[in-house]
């Protein structure tokens, strides 16, 4: 989730709950995410990156396709949980809640923003294709691969297709089926469940 979560997915500013989002969070992938492991809760490993991945797939970035529902932005108040890391399993993985903290005094409930966005995780590497939209919003759609580490409850990625070079960092929670990308600058938490 190179921007977004950029997943977010994967360049973000503070989100009301009536804002638009600004970047898609880093993620994963939400551009999938590669074959990562971290130690259960408190280790890590690093996925490792090689910038001469950046061409690899003709510059098209991903060949991943979306296959996850429409989501809506959803207000939640308060902060975002403490993300505890974990291990990030292999596969592919589809968006299936997305949430904005809005702290104590913001307004709960649908933000009028929506995304669908998959990713696929695997080598080290997460390609995300993210959808975002919703009321008067137009749609736009973003395919993205990154390399990424996850160490803790970080999870870095570096920014390998469109364009190489620097890339988010998230907090996550790993519990197989689920990865929770959260984008801590923004509040935006991105759920994906493996298929």
């Amino acid at each position: 989730m190179a921007r977004w979560l950029a997943w977010g997915i994967l360049a973000f500013g503070v989100v009301a709950a009536c804002s638009d989002p600004a970047a898609k969070p880093e993620t994963a992938v939400v551009t999938g995410a590669p074959p990562v492991t971290s130690g259960g809760g408190g280790g890590g490993s690093d996925g490792g990156t090689d910038a001469g991945d950046a061409g690899d797939d003709g510059g098209t970035c991903t060949d991943l396709a979306i296959t996850g529902s429409l989501i809506d932005r959803t207000g939640v108040p308060g902060d975002p949980p403490t993300s505890t890391g974990g291990t990030i399993v292999d596969g592919s993985y589809d968006l299936t809640a997305y949430a904005v903290y809005v702290g104590v005094s913001g307004v709960a409930g649908p933000t009028g923003i929506t995304a669908r966005a998959s990713i696929r995780v695997g080598n080290g590497k997460i390609d995300e294709v993210l959808e975002l939209g919703g009321t008067g919003k137009t749609t736009t759609t973003t395919a993205t691969r990154s390399g990424y580490a996850a160490s803790g409850a970080t999870f870095a990625e570096t920014q390998l297709c469109p364009a190489t070079g620097a890339g988010a960092q998230l907090q996550f929670t790993a519990n197989d089926p689920l990865l929770i990308l959260t984008n801590l600058s923004t509040k935006e938490a991105f759920t994906f469940t493996k298929r």
